[in-house]
């Protein structure tokens, strides 16, 4: 987010604007400023303002040891309390009002647990001038499992920075050139990450994100990412029950959209994967068998029953997206 000006004001004394007496300065009740250093922080500055932000910024005291600093905020009558404490000379108070005039000093603490007086108190008003910037990194991806009853496409990207982030707007389209609107939105998310359940195997959906922060500023839209749930692969070859070599040759039929197959052979219908075949574009593959723990390769033993699928992918990696039915076979 780029670095704004808000309303800086800096006053020096001991009392906010305002208050009637000396009684009714800054300090919390009880607070001890007795046997504490000798100076308090020095030059304490508002540094920057955000939307829903100030910066502060002040040097050491001339003399003493100090161990930490505790920053002490008011906003309006209320009474000035001690929001953190930091062994820098700098503090940056997150998650504000905007338009609301927030007032700060800051105490010395010594080696030795004494309190300083206070430095000299500065006020800030922080905005919201500024929407959020787009999401990054937006990627989707479709399954579509049976065995699962899992038919979706998650959406996800990398998180904002904003502080006064409060979420995200989802919006989907069949048209990948489509601009985000209210007729299209179709959910929201606080976290940055989304899952569409609402879709249909085999049919594009186009998306857009969009941040939005607690002044309802909504930034501009994420680039267009799309993903398709994939038919199941049709398997061919070997079919139920065949019997074939120990080094059958797997066939299926072509899935409209697919970039890559992964076929996958196990020693039960839902694990012992045997195979190391490698992912391919083709729609047939050549077994090949992994090597185990010992470093020994895998074969397939004949007389023995083993099974297949195959896992088709919108990527040229062999991601999961859809999975055919299992189907057997025996070696001869």
């Amino acid at each position: 987010m780029r670095l704004i000006t808000g309303i800086i004001t800096a006053f020096a004394g001991l009392a906010l604007t305002g208050c009637g007496s000396e009684g009714d300065s800054l300090a919390p009740a009880g607070t001890s400023f007795e046997s504490g250093p000798t100076s308090s922080p020095r030059n304490l500055r508002v540094e920057r303002i955000r939307d829903g932000e100030i910066w502060l910024q002040w040097e050491r005291p001339a003399g003493g040891s100090v161990e930490t600093y505790i920053v002490y905020r008011s906003s309006g009558a209320e009474v000035s309390t001690a929001v953190d404490t930091t062994y820098g000379t700098s503090f940056e108070d997150q998650g504000l009002e905007y338009e609301t005039n927030y007032s700060y000093f800051v105490t010395a603490i010594s080696r030795s647990g004494h309190e300083s007086e206070r430095s000299q108190v500065v006020s800030g008003q922080p905005f919201n001038n500024l929407s959020p910037f787009a999401p990054v990194g937006v990627q989707a991806l479709a399954h579509n499992i049976a065995i699962f009853e899992q038919l979706e496409i998650l959406i996800d990207w990398q998180a904002n920075v904003e502080t006064d982030l409060v979420g995200y707007r989802v919006y989907r389209s069949t048209d990948g050139g489509f601009e985000v609107g209210p007729e299209n939105m179709i959910g929201v998310s606080l976290e940055p990450r989304y899952v569409d359940r609402l879709i249909d195997v085999g049919v594009v959906y186009y998306y857009r994100v969009t941040a939005l922060d607690r002044g309802d500023k909504e930034s501009l839209s994420s680039a267009p990412i799309a993903d398709v749930a994939l038919p199941e692969p049709e398997l061919i070859a070997p079919t139920e029950g065949e019997l074939t070599s120990t080094t059958p040759v797997f066939r299926w039929h072509p899935v409209p959209d697919a970039e890559s197959y992964r076929v996958v052979v196990t020693t039960s219908p839902t694990s012992g994967e045997v195979s190391a075949i490698g992912v391919t574009d083709l729609t047939s593959a050549t077994f090949a068998g992994r090597r185990d723990a010992t470093g020994d390769l895998n074969s397939l033993v004949p007389g023995a029953i083993y099974y297949w699928k195959v896992i088709a992918s919108t990527r040229n990696d062999g991601t999961e997206n859809s999975v055919s039915p299992v189907q057997q076979f025996k070696i001869r």
